[in-house]
């Protein structure tokens, strides 16, 4: 954490957002200088980045900061790559692979290489599935190393208030919103995508990754929603039943609702 409150977390991911976009600026550019692409397409894209990386430059001078860095801070812990970086390789491979594979098709198509063309059809359509399953890695990755930098969500709603972690999940559904996918269905209950904070009520009831909330005082629940509306049913600190699978087990539990959305 430096003076202004902003995690050094965040500025280095801002940092690296901001190189990025501007990598892209630079291709693009020499792409247009050598003819290569449609100068309109590219300037669109172009100019897209330049009001990105002006509004990154404002929200970091408004908080004092320096976006200087070329990787989030704490990226290398032992000399290794930290997995949410591993996975932003890995969707970018997934991507480049996708966009080769239409180059492909656009080449077997014009030269009437029919069986080529449906071959590069479907490996492109299988990597951008694929692409997706890795986006919705990252947000339980990103949880993962904050926790052990000993940063945990600071999200007050009544589901983060008792340990349960709406934020990654909420993460997940918003890129998927971005990428045209549907949001995370309902399932049975309501799985935990990362471990509950650490000293929360869910945590010293000794649930786990994966462990479900199947129901708070016997109305079952199945999406963020629907434990949200669950939990505002009861005041702040009055406790509540709550029926859980823990360690693959049915089990019954105690908690008290203890915060909520600021008014």
């Amino acid at each position: 954490m430096n003076d202004n409150g902003l995690p050094a977390a965040i500025i280095g991911r801002l940092s690296r957002v901001r190189m990025m976009e501007s990598q892209l600026v630079d291709g693009l550019e020499r792409l247009r200088t050598a003819g290569a692409i449609d100068p309109l397409g590219g300037s669109r894209l172009s100019d897209l980045a330049a009001i990105h990386g002006l509004a990154l430059q404002e929200v970091a001078d408004r908080r004092g900061v320096e976006l200087d860095d070329t990787e989030p801070t704490g990226v290398h812990r032992d000399g290794e790559r930290v997995p949410s970086l591993l996975l932003e390789d890995a969707v970018t491979a997934a991507a480049s692979a996708v966009v080769a594979y239409g180059a492909l098709y656009a080449s077997a198509r014009l030269l009437f290489e029919n069986e080529v063309c449906d071959l590069a059809d479907t490996h492109a359509a299988e990597w951008a599935r694929e692409m997706a399953v890795l986006n919705d890695l990252l947000a339980p990755a990103v949880h993962g190393e904050l926790l052990s930098d000993g940063l945990t969500c600071r999200c007050i709603c009544p589901t983060c208030g008792i340990g349960a972690c709406g934020c990654t999940r909420n993460s997940i559904d918003t890129i998927r919103g971005h990428s045209g996918r549907p949001e995370l269905g309902p399932s049975e209950g309501l799985e935990l995508r990362v471990p509950p904070r650490p000293g929360s009520q869910l945590a010293e009831a000794g649930l786990e990754r994966g462990d479900r909330i199947m129901a708070v005082d016997g109305e079952l629940v199945h999406t963020n929603a629907d434990i949200q509306r669950a939990l505002r049913g009861h005041p702040i600190g009055q406790s509540m039943t709550m029926q859980v699978v823990r360690a693959g087990g049915p089990h019954e539990i105690r908690v008290s609702r203890v915060s909520d959305l600021p008014s």
